[in-house]
């Protein structure tokens, strides 16, 4: 049976997001597949205005102790906007990058996937590595195979009084979160690392991996559905999941079903994770051969995986046949020649979206609770992008390529890019 997904009231009154869907596809292999496809055609359509009330999801007032102060990273991109200019090498040689952290001393920290290195770099572009307790300083228990090694970094909103770094890796048993204090002056030292969440099914592919800490000071983990499609649909498992926990690992208050760490379910491989000044909640997922989404994310919401893809078109050619309410679609699609999206981050005025095998960056403007037409940034110059973050200092984003994870590259790949916004 044909499915189609029940357009998604929003989280703010007045306001409808702009439906934008690539209506071209392409068959993928490896989710982060190299090389880049040529731009298809947009379909565009507003969603139905909300109905009125109140932005779901946690707030300070509704976790118990209420909830620290908005975590660096989200305060930085919130003061962003201004369209981007030319980029500039931050740091050149890294090898098989995957996610930026930034420090509030305005240096961050970058993870390499297969060396398990985790690496200091400040806005001068001098790095070094971070002393971990594993063979030759790298962080211990990692395992790289495929897809899978040292994944996202997430650096704890109260920082400065516990010093710890979370981290997102494969071990030779499972996927985990594990968490590490950093200690003395810059590069610093990390600790043995402390479990937070073991047990997530591991695979050679999809697994998710993106840490980002929310509004609410919770730890937010995307996992994919490590080549187990119905895991997705399984409220028992960790697999094909958002999951929502405390800084200590537990499953946070407010979560959809008490006592589970399950935020969203439905997901094939989310990668990226970031909120607006409103709260609302956007990330990017993996499609399988034909549509990769930016979603909103909505506490409790199915996202359609593995029932579904992207939108469903119907055989009108309009978004599929039969309606299935339960299902919740996405804001927007890109055939997977243009995305294989990864990292996100949301700024003043616009989401971006890391892309892969479509090797650009996506601008999707923002404003008003509105979003625009998407348009691609650094398309073809870089490689494949791996992840965004608001750059340390201010005024301009970092971007993160991935070239050497497929043995090949320009000189001096892997590389921090600086963007500036003006």
């Amino acid at each position: 049976m044909r499915h189609r997904r029940r357009p998604l009231p929003l989280l703010r009154p007045a306001a409808a997001l702009a439906l934008v869907l690539v209506v071209t596809g392409c068959a993928a292999g490896a989710d982060d597949q190299a090389g880049p496809g040529s731009q298809g055609p947009t379909r565009t359509g507003a969603l139905p205005a909300p109905s009125t009330g109140a932005p779901v999801g946690p707030t300070a007032s509704s976790v118990p102790g209420g909830a620290p102060a908005l975590p660096g990273a989200l305060a930085a991109g919130h003061a962003l906007s201004g369209t981007p200019g030319a980029a500039t090498d931050v740091v050149t040689g890294l090898a098989v990058p995957w996610a930026i952290a930034v420090l509030p001393d305005g240096t961050a920290l970058v993870s390499e996937r297969d060396t398990a290195r985790v690496l200091r770099v400040d806005a001068s572009g001098a790095s070094d590595q971070v002393l971990a307790p594993g063979p030759d300083g790298t962080v211990p228990g990692v395992e790289p195979r495929g897809e899978g090694g040292l994944l996202g970094l997430a650096v704890s909103p109260t920082f400065a009084e516990d010093g710890w770094v979370y981290a997102y890796l494969t071990t030779a048993d499972d996927d985990r979160v594990v968490r590490m204090r950093l200690s003395g002056g810059a590069p610093g030292a990390l600790t043995e690392p402390e479990p937070v969440l073991t047990g997530i099914r591991s695979a050679t592919v999809h697994h998710g991996g993106r840490l980002a800490f929310g509004p609410d000071g919770m730890l937010y983990v995307t996992t994919g559905d490590a080549s187990a499609p119905s895991t997705a649909q399984d409220a028992a498992a960790l697999t094909g999941k958002v999951l929502r926990l405390t800084p200590e690992g537990q499953p946070a208050p407010g979560n959809p079903t008490e006592g589970s760490p399950v935020w969203t379910y439905g997901h094939r491989n989310p990668q990226g994770v970031g909120w607006d000044a409103d709260g609302r909640m956007f990330a990017a997922e993996f499609g399988q051969d034909a549509q990769d989404e930016l979603n909103l994310l909505e506490p409790g919401r199915d996202y359609g995986w593995p029932l579904v893809e992207g939108f469903v078109p119907g055989p009108d050619g309009t978004q599929g046949d039969v309606e299935d309410p339960a299902l919740t679609p996405p804001l927007l699609a890109w055939a997977t020649a243009e995305a294989s999206p990864s990292g996100l981050l949301v700024t003043a005025d616009a989401v971006y979206v890391a892309a892969l095998r479509g090797q650009r960056l996506w601008r999707v403007p923002l404003a008003g609770g509105v979003l625009g037409q998407p348009e691609a940034l650094l398309a073809g110059e870089h490689g494949r992008i791996r992840d965004v973050v608001a750059a340390p200092g201010g005024g301009a984003l970092w971007v993160l390529t991935d070239n050497t994870s497929r043995g090949s590259g320009n000189p001096g790949d892997d590389r921090v890019l600086r963007v500036p916004l003006g």
